[in-house]
């Protein structure tokens, strides 16, 4: 059955690229292209034979009716022939421009023509081309948080320590002595799961502390963050941070597009989108919030639902400082980090490294209200 499927996803995959490049090679196609041809894997479901189609799109299926009732209002839901040609069009942008549904809702592809679609880079097509061109190597570089701690440790300004694997128990038993209260996340963690702030006020309870993180894989725990005064604001139970995607060119000009605030929920410890946090475009220039914030889901707040701040025309504070720390940081780094996503918190002393990834642009684009596929690929070539 394996070699059935692996078969029928290689013809059908194979026959939607080959006619999705013929279109592409002259304008005149793409309307054919956008508003007759129906790829094969979407035909499945036009034809109603789910039991084929599932073999090659039934976690899209599912994903797709699960943002559907997101996101569509009750009167929309009950339009039958709306929803039928929306969950056509979701599916179809997953195939032709790899976007995931989420993202179909995020950067409003229901009002894009084509040629503003293909403006937006999707996370998967991020993935690919940065794989493809840089290799494994560097994304390993920086998923170990770990490993990234101490290609930029000037720029933490916080102890961590690791815990698990070849690290010494008597370097955990230290690092708690001097820091009680502490934040611990998996080495290779993303979007603030599993993310915990613990405290051990004796020697008994950083003992069980460490037989309970050792036992459940590798970790990184670090000493806190105290937030400024002014992110605090926002929400003070999570360090509120700033996202700049950086990127060093062959010829070696620093650029930064399109970074975002962040702000987490009451009783949240994290800010990431995916774990409930809101986030909201800045201005690059400027610094200034330029849109409402938004969620995973694709709502939309015009100031934050606990704290009250409204979003938009907020000033992030010391930004041509973080603009210069970014590309000092960057310049910092062995020459083959080429794009890295940098997490800042700002503190009463000034900007901090949170920590750097091969982060989603998926918010980035969302909250600054345009695509960024053109530079992105101008940047890294």
């Amino acid at each position: 059955m394996r070699a059935i499927d692996k078969f029928l996803k290689k013809v059908v995959l194979g026959s939607d690229r080959r006619v999705r490049d013929f279109c592409e090679k002259k304008p005149s196609r793409l309307r054919f292209y956008e508003n007759k041809y129906m790829p094969l894997q979407l035909s499945f479901f036009r034809w109603h034979n789910y039991a084929i189609g599932d073999h090659v799109l039934g976690a899209l299926r599912k994903s797709t009716e699960k943002y559907i009732r997101i996101n569509l209002t009750p009167e929309q839901m009950a339009d039958v022939k709306y929803t039928s040609k929306l969950r056509d069009d979701i599916i179809k942008c997953r195939l032709i421009y790899k976007t995931h549904p989420t993202e179909y809702f995020l950067y409003g592809y229901e009002h894009l023509d084509y040629w503003q679609r293909k403006e937006y880079l999707s996370d998967s097509d991020r993935w690919r081309i940065l794989h493809e061109r840089f290799g494994k190597k560097v994304h390993r570089e920086h998923a170990d948080k770990w490993f990234f701690y101490h290609l930029a440790q000037p720029y933490f300004h916080r102890e961590a320590c690791k815990v698990g694997e070849e690290a010494k128990k008597e370097d955990f038993l230290r690092f708690v002595s001097r820091h009680h209260d502490f934040f611990v996340k998996p080495l290779d963690g993303c979007f603030g799961r599993n993310a915990y702030r613990l405290e051990a006020d004796s020697e008994e309870k950083a003992e069980e502390i460490y037989q309970k993180l050792v036992s459940n894989g590798v970790w990184i725990v670090e000493e806190l963050i105290t937030q400024s005064e002014e992110f605090a604001a926002w929400n003070a139970s999570s360090v509120n941070t700033v996202r700049i995607a950086s990127f060093l060119t062959a010829e070696g000009v620093h650029h930064n597009i399109v970074p975002f605030f962040r702000a987490g929920r009451v009783g949240s410890v994290v800010d990431n989108a995916l774990s409930g946090g809101i986030i909201a475009g800045v201005d690059e220039k400027t610094g200034v919030l330029c849109s409402d914030g938004m969620d995973e889901e694709g709502r939309h707040f015009n100031a934050h639902p606990d704290s009250g701040i409204v979003f938009e025309g907020w000033q992030v504070p010391d930004w041509q400082e973080l603009c210069r720390l970014t590309e000092e940081i960057h310049r910092s780094l062995p020459p083959y980090h080429r794009y890295i996503a940098f997490d800042f918190a700002h503190t009463a002393k000034g900007w901090v490294l949170v920590e750097g990834n091969w982060g989603q642009l998926i918010f980035n684009q969302s909250g600054c209200h345009r695509g960024v596929r053109k530079e992105f690929l101008n940047y890294i070539k």
